[in-house]
């Protein structure tokens, strides 16, 4: 097998292409001969036709262009008149070659063709006339030699020259075996031949003092599984590491095996494959191109092979200093369809052959099916009869023969990007077009889209022809463009292989000429192009294209389009003053700075123009704003890029003096001061400060002039933040940066200025605060207090403040300080925002008697169970389980937070007082009667108090189950008979007679069960009543109770007692005779085994070691041990240690037995 990626120059060119329904031929109506097409073939070659091909009907589907499909005309056409005139029968198997193509007819011949299909030779072995059909062919690598095997197991070697036979190998595999499959290797005079026994043997071809020889040997047996193809690696480069290493890979049914045949025979590789009864395993080699993890390219062969959907691919690599081969996985595919065939077409693509005889052209990297083919009209030839062994009389296994159903490994040949396949009306070939040829049968088809998407996507790496053709492909659609117009694809595609290929002037150009006068092309081009603007792919264009778009946004009204499209456009495309003013008018703020900054390097023009428009509402110009000079301060562009570093310092200058100016230019007299930095602070106080805090890091402000800067700019901004203008939220944001720039040094405030901040901090809010601002004037007054700012203050007073302004925080940082424990916890359930964290706060200091948490909790139990009784019951059951009682006395007057404290206790599983468990039943009757009886089970209750509770209630299942606890189960009876149409009360009656009858005696348990009998009104549950009860009440007093009701219902009870008694009769008899089969089978065992001989292993005494061969006694256990009789009956006197050995053989012994 061929595994070079490119076409070889014998390889056969197809250079023209004619579709008969596309070009109205009409159809031959007498099949030429033999010597006319001969004639026509040579009169081709002398027109520069390198072969006589015509094409399919419907062989070109409208939507692919990668394959190339046509018949072989020439070579179908001597097939069929040799089979006419010599009888050579129809095709069975075909080779393709590096110089020739062989053909196997059925009767033994062997047609071999050169690449302008001309037939060089046909052979016929006299000697093989016999041996049936050809079923195998292989060409070696130089096509010098053919090796041709026939399904009757006979192997001859031709010499291609002439087609003479040079060699014959009558035996050269399992006798009685087909010839299925030959490969060359590409190690000189080695063959590989496979046959229908699913055995593999190595052919060694040598020649000594002129006399050709050969040998056999068996690489693979059929019977460690059948193979039922195999392929070896052919590397063409001499260089490679695997070029000493003749690799052969396996395939059985059951898994892929990969062999070493040299330098030593070895197995290399396994892989198991699934179970496809009706699937043979395909397997295919070919060097790729592979990008390693460092980036770099290597060529190494990777294997792909196939089963039924699933797909492989296996990387194969030479290690340790090439000794060893190993092969890595690369990917696994599950495909949509079973596979037939499976053949490399250059080193990207793969053909795969399904059951529906459709090839399917896949790219291997992408996983991507590019086309598919339907050759079902081919009439594939199969290899059925040769993998069944017909011809040797059928000699194969049954899975063997199922899955060769159809088999078509010799029915088709790829080399190169060439696939042939073997038909029994014709010889078709596959061929992947040149990248150039692509183009041209798009182009030739009307099919611009495809073409110019190709030439942009998959271009040569070679400029000039890149160039070249895509020049020619660009004229070639303008010209059919003027003519017939276009659609929308081919125009995008057209300015994307412009945009690829660098053709600007032919976009702007050519290009635009043709679009500008049709109204609907030309929007299509302002909208293909501004697309490919705003995605980076283009940054110039010619200024009246630009021009011609603005226009076309500005119409259209696509404003957010437009300003995306003007940023992304160099500034010396674009008519300055057009776009101003648009940007102007309708509010492309982005836009309008951009210009403005880059191409009159003015930055303080979009603070004069844009602030005084800025509004509460307008956060579209407002957020721009704050960008805008937050980015300016950071030397930063804006919306993007960055500023000169030489201009950096005057364009930071220029934006604080502009929002620092006291008036504006053409200011009125009713002009507050600083309007820039007014109108920036109402609008977001937050941003804007944070944008100050950014310009304070910079350089600008380092020294002591930077100091004083610093200085200067919270002057004003004190000044200009004071109500009623400003709200307290805003002015609590201003003095939490300016403690914040005091607390870390940056600020030297001075008196006044720390005054006005603990003024502001420390005031009560008409409006209460967000939580955001909330927290952080809490945070500002606890870094103040850190900072030792705030020293001055009267901690007293400063308390008063902090509860005030509900700063809990503050209040709670004070309280430690001045060794108020007990007050902290107050602080933690007056703070809204940190209610939850008064758990955590009372388990840390649990402990601690400062804290006073345990009078604290009784105090404040029913807060806390409102704010979570579930952590409450937790912090009394692991710390405080003694205050219970007392917490419970606490919640008398609150039922609800009582009932949730001890609901949440004994969901803990823990075990409550009976006075509480008590104080729980009553107030679970009130809230959840239907888990009562869950609770009482439990027994925490004393039975005398809560049936007075549960009787109080009117509940009648706990007030029966109290009942029963103190005895009184009559009383229960009669409390659940009340109602005695409810089934559950009946059933729960009779539960508690068969407890009750453990209890008392018999008189009066049989009174108990006279008193239910006798209120029980459904004979249904009568009849189960009186099987209970008949074991506690006398048989006759039962039937009084049966002929106390009607005759109808006598016989139905009666029946249903004698029912019930033939039932259990039945079961005593069925286990007596079970019971007896058991102690029967086990007797039996023993008997058995008692009868058995005993094997002993020593004639030994094991205690005394004498013989016991003598008159004595002896003892033999089952284990084999034996012993005297007198030795185990009387113990030696010796020592107490060997009594106790004695003992402990004893023991082991009947531990044997057992």
């Amino acid at each position: 097998m061929h595994t070079d990626g490119n076409i070889s120059e014998d390889s056969f060119t197809i250079e023209t292409e004619i579709n008969d329904l596309e070009y109205d031929i009409p159809p031959v109506e007498a099949t030429p001969s033999l010597e006319s097409v001969l004639w026509d073939l040579e009169n081709d070659e002398k027109s520069n036709d390198s072969g006589s091909v015509y094409s399919l009907p419907g062989a070109i589907p409208k939507l692919n262009s990668v394959l190339n499909h046509c018949i072989l005309q020439g070579i179908t056409t001597q097939i069929v008149a040799a089979g006419e005139r010599v009888e050579a029968g129809l095709p069975t198997a075909l080779a393709n070659g590096k110089k020739f193509i062989a053909i196997g007819t059925s009767h033994g011949f062997v047609l071999a063709f050169d690449s302008s299909q001309k037939l060089c030779w046909c052979s016929r072995d006299p000697v093989t006339s016999d041996q049936g059909a050809i079923s195998a062919l292989a060409f070696n690598i130089d096509s010098t030699r053919l090796l041709v095997g026939y399904e009757r197991g006979y192997i001859s070697m031709l010499d291609t020259n002439g087609g003479d036979v040079i060699r014959r190998l009558p035996d050269a595999h399992a006798p009685q075996s087909a010839v299925l499959h030959l490969r060359y290797t590409d190690w000189m005079g080695l063959a590989l031949c496979g046959d229908s026994a699913g055995c593999v043997f190595s052919l060694n071809f040598t020649r000594r003092l002129g006399m050709r020889a050969w040998d056999s040997k068996c690489l693979f047996s059929g019977a460690r599984g059948e193979v039922c193809a195999f392929e070896p690696l052919i590397i063409h480069t001499e260089e490679h590491p695997l070029r000493n290493h003749v690799l052969v890979g396996l395939a059985t049914l059951s898994k892929i095996i990969v062999i070493s045949v040299r330098p030593r025979l070895k197995v290399v590789f396994t892989h198991a494959l699934p179970r496809l009864p009706t699937s043979l395993p395909l397997i295919a080699w070919q060097l790729v191109v592979i990008q390693t993890a460092d980036q770099t390219r290597v060529t190494e062969p990777v294997l792909a092979f196939a089963r039924g959907p699933d797909l492989h691919f296996y990387r194969v690599q030479s290690v340790s200093n090439n000794k060893r081969v190993r092969l890595s996985l690369l990917r696994h595919v599950h495909l949509a369809y079973n596979l037939l065939a499976l053949h490399w077409l250059g080193y990207r693509h793969l053909a795969c052959l399904d059951t529906t005889e459709i090839i399917r052209l896949m790219d291997v990297r992408t996983q991507r099916e590019i086309e598919t083919l339907d050759i079902s009209e081919a009439g594939l030839v199969y290899g059925t009869a040769h993998f069944k062994a017909l011809a040797t009389g059928g000699q194969v296994s049954v899975a063997f023969a199922l899955a060769g159903e159809k088999a078509c490994y010799n029915s088709l040949a790829s080399r190169g990007n060439q696939l042939l396949i073997l038909g029994t009306r014709c010889v078709q070939m596959l061929r992947l077009r040149a990248w150039d040829e692509r183009l041209q049968f798009l182009s030739g088809q009307n099919r611009w889209a495809e073409a110019m998407n190709l030439a942009a996507d998959e271009g040569p790496t070679k400029r000039d022809l890149l160039d070249e053709c895509v020049q020619s492909l660009l004229y070639g659609y303008l010209k059919v463009m003027s003519q017939h117009g276009t659609d929308r694809e081919s125009l995008q595609a057209a300015i994307k292989c412009c945009l690829k290929l660098n053709k600007t002037s032919l976009l702007c150009g050519d290009l635009w000429d043709q679009v500008s006068g049709d109204g609907q092309l030309s929007n299509w081009y302002f909208a293909i192009v501004t697309d490919h603007v705003c995605q980076g792919d283009l940054t110039s264009l010619n200024p009246s294209v630009s021009q011609a778009i603005v226009k076309h946004h500005v119409r259209e009204g696509t404003f957010k389009r437009l300003e995306l499209f003007l940023l992304s456009l160099e500034i010396d495309c674009l008519d300055l003053n057009q776009v101003l003013k648009i940007c102007r008018t309708h509010a492309l703020y982005d836009a309008w700075i951009h210009f403005v900054t880059k191409a009159m390097e003015d930055y303080t023009s979009p603070l004069t123009e844009l602030l005084p428009l800025l509004t509460a509402d307008n956060h579209c110009l407002g957020n721009t704003m704050l960008v805008y000079i937050s980015s300016c301060l950071a030397g930063l562009a804006y919306p993007r890029g960055k500023i000169l570093p030489s201009q950096i310092g005057r364009v930071k200058h220029d934006i604080l003096r502009c929002l620092t100016v006291v008036h504006s230019n053409c200011a009125k007299d009713d002009e507050l001061p600083y309007p820039y930095l007014r109108a920036l602070l109402k609008y977001n106080t937050r941003e804007c400060l944070n944008a100050v805090e950014l310009a304070f890091s910079e350089a600008e402000f380092a020294g002591e002039l930077g100091k004083m800067q610093r200085q200067r700019i919270i002057q004003i901004l004190l000044q200009v933040v004071k109500p009623p203008e400003f709200q307290d939220s805003q002015i609590v944001n201003l003095m939490c940066f300016v403690s914040r720039l005091i607390t870390t040094g940056i600020l030297n405030a001075d008196q006044d200025i720390l005054d006005t901040v603990i003024k502001s901090l420390t005031e009560m809010v008409e409006k209460p605060l967000s939580l955001r601002d909330h927290q952080e004037r809490e945070q500002t007054w606890l870094d103040l207090m850190a900072a030792a700012k705030l020293d001055h203050i009267n901690p007293k007073v400063m308390l008063d403040m902090a509860l005030k302004s509900k700063c809990y925080r503050v209040a709670e940082i004070l309280y430690e300080q001045t060794s108020k424990y007990a007050e902290i916890l107050n602080c933690y359930l007056r703070d809204v925002h940190r209610k939850s964290e008064v758990f955590r706060y009372m388990r840390q200091h649990a402990d601690d008697p400062r804290r006073c948490i345990k009078s604290q909790l009784v105090s404040n139990v029913a807060k806390l169970i409102e704010l979570d009784g579930h952590q409450t019951a937790h912090l009394v059951i692991d710390h405080y389980p003694e205050l219970l009682e007392t917490l419970c006395e606490h919640l008398k007057n609150s039922p609800d937070n009582m009932y949730a404290l001890l609901y949440e206790i004994q969901l803990s599983e823990t075990a409550l007082p009976p006075e509480l468990a008590e104080k729980y039943l009553e107030l679970l009757l009130a809230q959840d009667s239907r888990a009562v009886e869950t609770f009482i089970k439990s027994g925490n209750c004393r039975p005398e108090q809560a049936l007075v509770i549960t009787q109080r209630a009117k509940h009648t299942a706990a007030t029966a189950f109290f009942l029963e606890q103190v005895g009184d189960y009559t009383g229960a009876l009669e409390l659940l008979l009340e109602d005695p149409s409810d089934d559950a009360n009946i059933i729960q009656a009779a539960n508690l007679c068969a407890r009750g009858a453990s209890h008392l005696d018999t008189k009066q348990a049989e009174q108990l069960w006279l008193k239910l009998l006798k209120k029980s009104p459904n004979h249904d549950v009568l009849r189960q009543l009186l099987h209970s009860a008949a074991q506690h009440v006398r048989l006759s007093v039962l039937l009084e109770v049966i002929n106390s009701a009607s005759i109808g219902d006598i016989k139905n009870l009666l029946q249903g007692l004698m029912a019930d008694s033939a039932h259990e009769t039945l079961m005593l008899s069925t286990t007596f005779k079970i019971l007896g089969n058991d102690l029967h089978q086990n007797l039996a065992k023993t008997l058995a085994k008692a009868g058995q001989g005993i094997s002993i292993n020593t004639i030994l005494c094991g205690l005394c070691q004498t013989s016991l061969l003598d008159d004595q006694a002896a003892a033999i256990f089952y284990c084999g041990h034996v012993f005297h009789a007198r030795c185990l009956q009387t113990p030696t006197s010796d020592t107490a240690l060997f009594q106790w050995d004695i003992l402990i053989l004893i023991v082991v012994v009947v531990i044997d037995m057992y």
